[in-house]
C-alpha cells in the first residue's frame, strides 16, 4: 500500500509554536512535579512516539506508529486521518490501528473535510462518542476523526483531546518531513534521469546489438528441432573440455546414439510424427545425462555426447536403459522408441583427437545395432 503525503512543507503555521519533542520533553518534566501517574505515562509514551516518528523515512511506517498510539493511549475504536493540500488524502485506521487508504465514501469523510481550511476551529465533538481536531488552528491543513464505542466523562474527553491534538501535531510535521525527503529525491533522481538518458540509451542499442549477435551464434551452434547442439555447436563446447581432460589426465567417454526405425516411422505415421521421436529420443538422452556433459544433434537421427569424469560409461548407459523403459511403459506414443549406442573411453595417454574417438563410438555403435538386428 502506497500512501501519498500532500503537505504544503512551506507552511509556517507551526512557527511560533516550539518544536515536538521539545513541547513533549517540557511537559513532561511539569506532570512528573504535579501530574497523575497516569498523565506521566501518557506523556512518556507521546515522547517515545516522537522519537520513533524521527527515524522513520516512509509514510505507512510513519501511519502505523500514530495508529498504534490512538490505540494504546486513547483506546480508539477507529480513526480517519484527512491531509488536505493540492491533492487530498485520507487515510483509515480500524480498530487495531492499522492504517489503510480511505475514500470519500468513508463515514466520517465529510466531518473531517468540513473541518479542512475554515472548519470549526479547535476541537469538535459532533456526538460523544467521536472527536475531531485539526491542525493548525485556525485554517487546518489535517483532521482527524477519532470514535469510540461508549461514552467518556468529561475528564476523559479533555485528556484524549490533548493527546489527540499531540498525536496529529507529531503526525503532520512526520508526513512533512517525508514528503519534502521524497521531492528532493524526487528531483535527483529526475536530474539523474536527464543526465543519463543518451547514455542509456547508447548502452540500450549495444545490448541490442549483443543480443542480436547472440541469437545468431545460437542459430549457427544450435539444432532447431531438438534445442541441442547441432555437429558445429558440439565441437565448440566439447573440443575444449577434451583437451583439459587430456592434459589433466581426467576421464571421460564419447557417446554415439542412432535412433532406430525413425524411416519406419516417417513412412508409416508420417514426418511429424518422426519429428516427435526425434525430440523424445533427444530428451531421454539429455536425462540420462549430466548438466556438465555435452550432447549434440549431429543430424537426423544421430546424436553424439561427451562425458566428462567417467572412465567407465557403463553407468551412462545403464540409466540410458532406465529412462527408455520408463518412456515406453508410461509414454502413450504410436511408436515405441528405441536407441543404439556405441561407447568408448578416452584414453588422456593417447594423441587421438576428440574427432578420432566420435568416429570410434560411431563404429561401436554400428556394431551395436548390427547386433540387436541378427
Amino acid at each position: 500500500m502506497q500512501y501519498m503525503t500532500c503537505l504544503d512543507t512551506s507552511s509556517t503555521a507551526f512557527s511560533r509554536e516550539p518544536g515536538a519533542g521539545a513541547t513533549l520533553s517540557g511537559a513532561l518534566s511539569m506532570a512528573q512535579a504535579s501530574g497523575p501517574i497516569h498523565e506521566v505515562q501518557h506523556l512518556q509514551a507521546l515522547l517515545a512516539m516522537s522519537r520513533e516518528l524521527m527515524q522513520v523515512d516512509d509514510a505507512p511506517a510513519a501511519l502505523a506508529l500514530v495508529g498504534r498510539a490512538m490505540i494504546e493511549l486513547v483506546g480508539a475504536d477507529g480513526a480517519l486521518l484527512l491531509v488536505g493540500g493540492e491533492w487530498s488524502e485520507a487515510i483509515g485506521f480500524d480498530r487495531s490501528g492499522r492504517p489503510h487508504a480511505a475514500d470519500s465514501g468513508h463515514g466520517w469523510h465529510r466531518m473531517a473535510l468540513a473541518r479542512l481550511g475554515g472548519g470549526a476551529d479547535g476541537v469538535s465533538m459532533p456526538s460523544s462518542r467521536t472527536m475531531v481536531v485539526g491542525v493548525p488552528t485556525p485554517h487546518a491543513m489535517a483532521a482527524l476523526v477519532v470514535g469510540w464505542e461508549h461514552d467518556a466523562d468529561s475528564e476523559a474527553w479533555c485528556e484524549r483531546r490533548r493527546i489527540l491534538e499531540t498525536i496529529l501535531e507529531l503526525s503532520v510535521a512526520t508526513l512533512g518531513r517525508i514528503s519534502m525527503r521524497s521531492s528532493l529525491e524526487g528531483l535527483v533522481f529526475t536530474q539523474y534521469a536527464q543526465m543519463a538518458s543518451t547514455a542509456r540509451e547508447h548502452a540500450s542499442e549495444l545490448a541490442r546489438r549483443d543480443e542480436v549477435e547472440g541469437e545468431i551464434r545460437a542459430l549457427s551452434l544450435t539444432d532447431v528441432l531438438t534445442g541441442l547442439n547441432n555437429r558445429r555447436g558440439f565441437f565448440v563446447q566439447a573440443e575444449h573440455i577434451f583437451r583439459l581432460a587430456q592434459r589433466k589426465h581426467t576421464g571421460s567417454a564419447v557417446i554415439y546414439a542412432d535412433v532406430d526405425d525413425l524411416k519406419l516411422v516417417n513412412d508409416q505415421l508420417g514426418h511429424d510424427a518422426g519429428d516427435h521421436l526425434i525430440r523424445d529420443a533427444a530428451a531421454i538422452l539429455r536425462e540420462s545425462l549430466r548438466n556438465t556433459d555435452v550432447l549434440a544433434r549431429f543430424g537426423g537421427d544421430e546424436f553424439v555426447a561427451f562425458a566428462l569424469d567417467d572412465a567407465h560409461p557403463r553407468a551412462i548407459l545403464g540409466r540410458l536403459r532406465d529412462n527408455l523403459g520408463a518412456f515406453n511403459l508410461m509414454q502413450e506414443r504410436p511408436y515405441r522408441l528405441s536407441i543404439s549406442i556405441g561407447a568408448v573411453r578416452c584414453d588422456p595417454g593417447c594423441d587421438a583427437t576428440l574427432l578420432d574417438y566420435v568416429h570410434l563410438a560411431d563404429r561401436a555403435m554400428y556394431l551395436h545395432k548390427r547386433r540387436c538386428l541378427h
